[in-house]
């Protein structure tokens, strides 16, 4: 068996494990896990930028996944997925570490790096979720996955210079910095970095491309899922910090106060305390904030002005992103039940509020949204199926599209696709479900050909590995060339794949990913015209003028 070489970083030596690819036995990949890129973000350093990570003596041993930074394990273990995570780890503050798997460790391989940002709402998730030796072994490619702070740890914000917020983006901004430091001795290169995530991982990745910190980090940018607008801003983070702090039991007059009060908590008891609160005035997150460093102004107005980093940009949706993962917490009960009329305004109401917040007009809103998605029909499965597809546009498609016309009309290289493929490990849901939220990392990740990873046995079909393979080349041929269906510099055994054409507001050419892609031109012009142009006029409407 290959034995892992030991590579030097800046703040000392790691030796890491082998993994391999099932179909690909002779093949190692080296894997080095939980090597710190910064400082433990505890006692006085929690609610700051990160800070540069501790050296160490001798040789780390980064063969063990490592802490998951504080979060509700229970919600993210109660999602209906294939892989399982975080029972047999430790939650820690202690969390700011990334791993590396790659083909080769020779300085001057200068192989693509994909930096990886997991999902979860900016409140659950780890990187080391997923197995990423079968992306490594079959494209060639380095590939990066990291922790960030999340939830009340990583997001809260008190919207001055005590706890601006952010520190879950400061943590990849950090991380980015690591891998430009670090990433050679790894045989990758630190001038071909490809951010990507899906999900909050995908919003994450889309307020990179508006920040100034990151700008020379990263050449190219994928997002899975999830834009900025899926999460956008708080424009008055205070208030909810307030009424946090009030349920901690800390003085809530003064920032500082507050801050040095929520620094003394452990971060079990601020979970619990989330958890009460989410109790008594329903479901929320801490969202992002205008910081003056991370984001310096409203993220619209920078889009408007064109304002953003024009990194490549590869983009887009499943076909049915509320249709099964996430729909149990939409409805807020059975999916098999389906929902009545009045649920789907009151839910319509309460989905709009997710992105509009205190809008005046928000009643004239869910009037024109319950007419663009009402259905004849008063069957409960019909009404949640319009409803599915209601909260995937809000939420997803129609953010998702925004962005990727204003990169495109900016100047930036963009590439657009709406994901169709359904996995057979997801047989078990019924049949009107689409290709679901997450349905796509499966398949770019390379899952069917990773050993039974996770806590449960999951049996892929040859058609999953086919589209896996498939998927995997037009992400790393993103990262080497800019063009998904350009394979140069590619594995030789790499798919011959269909021409993916590039994205522009005059041309909104897209791909149909499944078993054979195929294109198509302009995603539901009519639903993005409603969602991206009638729904803004609505809200932007003086109360007066109504």
């Amino acid at each position: 068996m290959a034995e892992c070489p030991v590579v030097s970083t800046e703040t000392g030596q790691v030796k890491g494990t082998v993994a391999h690819a099932k179909d690909l036995p002779d093949k190692p990949i080296y894997a080095y896990l939980a090597i710190p890129y910064a400082a433990p973000p505890v006692g006085d350093l929690r609610y700051r930028p990160p800070q540069p990570a501790l050296p160490w003596e001798g040789v780390r041993e980064a063969v063990e996944p490592g802490s998951y930074c504080p979060q509700n394990l229970k919600l993210l273990n109660s999602l209906d997925m294939a892989f399982k995570q975080g029972e047999n780890m430790t939650m820690s503050e202690d969390c700011l570490t990334l791993s590396v798997f790659t083909p080769t460790v020779a300085v001057d391989a200068a192989l693509p790096v994909l930096f990886w940002i997991h999902g979860g709402g900016l409140s659950m998730g780890m990187g080391s979720m997923l197995g990423y030796e079968a992306f490594a072994a079959h494209q060639d490619v380095v590939v990066v996955s990291i922790n960030y702070r999340l939830g009340v740890l990583g997001f809260l914000s008190t919207g001055d210079e005590n706890i601006p917020g952010n520190y879950g983006f400061l943590d990849q901004v950090r991380a980015m910095e690591w891998v430009r430091d670090n990433i050679r001795n790894f045989g990758g290169d630190p001038e071909k970095v490809t951010i990507f995530g899906e999900s909050a991982g995908g919003v994450s990745v889309s307020y990179q491309l508006l920040s100034p910190l990151s700008k020379g980090l990263f050449r190219r940018a994928i997002s899975q899922s999830g834009t900025w607008t899926t999460m956008p801003v708080n424009p008055q983070p205070l208030p909810l910090t307030k009424m946090f702090a009030e349920e901690a039991g800390c003085e809530t007059e003064d920032t500082a106060t507050l801050t040095a009060c929520l620094k003394e908590k452990s971060p079990e008891e601020l979970l619990d305390k989330v958890r009460d609160l989410q109790l008594k005035i329903g479901p929320f997150y801490f969202s992002p904030a205008v910081d003056g460093t991370f984001i310096t102004s409203q993220p619209m107005d920078l889009m408007q002005a064109g304002d953003v980093n024009t990194a490549d940009y590869l983009l887009g949706v499943s076909n049915h992103e509320f249709g099964w993962l996430m729909l149990p917490f939409a409805i807020q009960g059975d999916p098999l039940a389906g929902i009545s009329q009045e649920d789907f305004v009151r839910l319509t109401k309460a989905a709009a509020s997710m992105i509009y917040r205190d809008n005046p007009n928000m009643d004239k809103m869910v009037d024109a949204i319950v007419a663009e998605y009402s259905t004849e029909s008063d069957d409960p499965m019909a009404i949640q199926y319009q409803f599915s597809h209601l909260y995937g546009d809000l939420l997803f498609v129609s953010p998702t599209v925004m962005v990727a016309d204003k990169h495109a009309a900016a100047g930036t290289r963009v590439f657009f696709y709406e994901n169709q493929y359904r996995p057979s490990i997801n047989a078990h849901r019924p049949d009107w479900v689409g290709c679901d939220h997450a349905d796509d990392v499966y398949m770019n990740m390379g899952m069917p050909f990773i050993d039974d990873h996770g806590s449960t046995n999951v049996t892929y079909s040859k058609t999953d590995e086919h589209v896996s393979l498939i998927m995997m080349a037009y992400w790393a041929n993103f990262a080497r060339t800019g063009d998904p269906s350009d394979s140069t510099g590619g594995p030789t055994d790499s798919p011959s794949l269909p021409t993916w054409p590039q994205y522009t507001p005059d041309n909104p050419v897209y791909m149909k990913l499944d078993v054979v892609p195929t294109t198509g031109t302009g995603l539901q012009p009519e639903k993005m015209k409603f969602w991206n142009e009638v729904i803004p006029k609505i809200a932007s409407v003086q109360k007066d003028e109504l």
